[in-house]
Formats: structure tokens, sequence, C-alpha cells
């Protein structure tokens, strides 16, 4: 059974069940909020159960990490002790609605100093050797100087391996500036062996006025590397060096965007694995052979994407195997 290991923050979000700012008194959501957790418990409810996942981090001995610790753990396999004296990140989501149309979210953190703001090198080290794939996020090297060297020795020796990384820059602006990320990012693409980002973060971040299809030629730096820019409710294009592949959404009624992105990054891996082939080796196959299976690949990343979007919450929205496989055929 194919290893995909992952490391990171995960938070307890309060996802308001009202529109407009943060009301004390409002109705709020308690789930658990992670961009690295949501995709290892995404990618095995996909999978259905076909992949073993594993996500690394620290928590706080406190009500929030026994929370996160209690939701993931018969979803996932956690590595993430809770500290005595250390504190659990927690975040607030709020909606607002303009005429009947959500149009827009804002997340304010409580994370600063958090327990998983100390994650090192040796607490994901002893995890990587049995990796088929990791997982890392534009967050975590913007959490602290920590974290950021940790993400960077983590794709060095990975890249030393030969264990593909999957990059998805989920750029925070409350973490750090578009210049900052920048700086880092471009370190780490290279480095990668998936990179993926939001056509709306490719503006934010290099400004270059570029098409997505040439967003993705643009950050495919090396031979054995695939690059994706996902367009939100117009779908995703992919470059491999030799195969640009374009696909549209799913149609949907949006309720709530949040998750979509890590629905997406669950998806596509799992349209890897289901042809019982590691990324390392898809990497290596001719272009006309591995076209068929990044075209499926993307089709399941657009259409969990798309799914999670019509229900609120982060890994309670995300589709299932069954749920994915009936919507296939409803897209081209």
């Amino acid at each position: 059974m194919p290893n995909f290991v992952t490391f990171g923050e995960t938070m307890v979000q309060y996802n308001a069940e009202y529109s407009g700012p943060y009301d004390p008194d409002g109705k709020h959501l308690a789930d658990i909020a992670g961009a690295e957790s949501n995709v290892a418990v995404n990618l095995k409810k996909v999978s259905a159960e076909k992949v073993n996942t594993t996500w690394i981090s620290r928590l706080g001995d406190d009500e929030s990490g026994k929370l996160v610790h209690k939701y993931l753990s018969p979803r996932t396999t956690v590595v993430a002790p809770l500290l005595s004296g250390e504190k659990t990140g927690i975040s607030f989501l709020n909606h607002y609605v303009t005429e009947g149309i959500e149009n827009e979210h804002l997340k304010v953190y409580q994370r600063e100093g958090s327990a998983a703001s100390k994650l090192s090198y040796e607490d994901v080290a002893p995890y990587l050797t049995n990796a088929d794939i990791v997982h890392v996020t534009g967050i975590t090297p913007a959490l602290s100087i920590t974290c950021h060297d940790t993400v960077v020795e983590v794709m060095k020796n990975c890249d030393s391996l030969g264990i593909p990384v999957c990059l998805d820059v989920n750029y925070r602006d409350q973490l750090w500036s578009p210049d900052e990320a920048k700086n880092v990012l471009q370190s780490l693409i290279p480095l990668a062996s998936i990179f993926k980002l939001g056509f709306d973060e490719a503006e934010v971040i290099w400004n270059e006025s570029l098409s997505a299809s040439q967003y993705a030629k643009r950050f495919h730096v090396k031979p054995d590397q695939i690059s994706i820019v996902t367009k939100g409710s117009s779908g995703a294009v992919l470059f491999d060096g030799q195969n640009l592949i374009t696909q549209e959404s799913l149609p949907v009624d949006v309720v709530d965007p949040v998750g979509a992105g890590d629905a997406f990054v669950a998806g596509f891996l799992s349209g890897i694995f289901e042809h019982e082939i590691s990324p390392k080796y898809l990497l290596t196959l001719e272009a006309s052979q591995r076209k068929k299976v990044l075209r499926q690949a993307l089709r399941m990343g657009v259409i969990c994407g798309a799914l999670t979007c019509t229900r609120r919450g982060d890994t309670s929205a995300m589709p299932n195997a069954t749920e994915v496989q009936k919507h296939l055929n409803l897209i081209q």
C-alpha cells in the first residue's frame, strides 16, 4: 500500500454559521483546519483507504490539541505529541454574503508561538524513508524560522533520496507578504516534483500577468516535474514538460470554498495512486502514457475541489470515492 507523509500545523477552526464579522454569541461549527492534515484525511477518504497517510506535528496539551488529536486519529496516522505547557493554534472563519451569494471569507488566527511552530527536521525525518510521496505547503515555512528550516531540510533530503515532494503554495497573507513568499518559494520550487498553486496566488505573489497555462509552463523548472495551476470554478491546467492538459471544473452551487485546494490535491494524488503506480515512477513514463494518468488525476482533482465547495467545513466536506466516481462522467 502506498505511503503518503505530510507535516505542518493543524488548528481548531470556528467556522461561523452566520454571515458577517465575528460574533461571540453567534453559532460556530468547530472544525479541524490544517492544510496538510486536510490532504492526509482527504486522500485516505477518496482512495477508500487504499493509501496509508501520516500527519506529523506538535500539539499543546490543551483542549484544542486534544480535539485535533481525537478528530484526526481515526482518519489518518497521527504523529503529534500533546506537549505540556505549549498551546495549539486556533482560527475563526467568517463569511460575507451579498445578495444571497457568498463572495468573501475572512480568517483570523491565534497561532503565534504555537507548539507546531517549533516543528523540527528531527520530528519528520524518521518517517521519510518509506514515503512514496511527501506533501508540504507554503504555510509551514511562514510559521517560524524553525519551520522554514525544517521544510528546506526535508525537501533537500527527499531530493537526494529520490522521494517525490508535492508542494502546494497555500498563500496566507496573514503570515507573510508576497515578496517574502516569493523569495522562499523560488528556492523550494526546484526541489518539488509536483508544484501546485492557484492562479490568484500566482498573480498576487509573482504578478507577471500571465495566463494560467503560461504560469504552468513558467513554474516548470526541471524535467522530472509537474506544475499545476488551479483556476477555481474554471478548472485547472497542468504542464509536465511535454503535455499541457487543461480541465474544466464541475459546475456546483458554492456554499463554502474553504478547503477546496486541499481537496484538489487529495483527488489529484488519488488519481495517480489508483493506477497502482508511484508518483516517482509516473515521472519516468513516456509522455503519452503519462498524459493518460495525469488527465484522469486532474479530473479527480477538480471534482474533489468542486464538491468540497458545496458543504461547510474542511475535511468534513470532502467527497468519498463513490461520490467522485459518480461525477467522473459529468465532465470532459
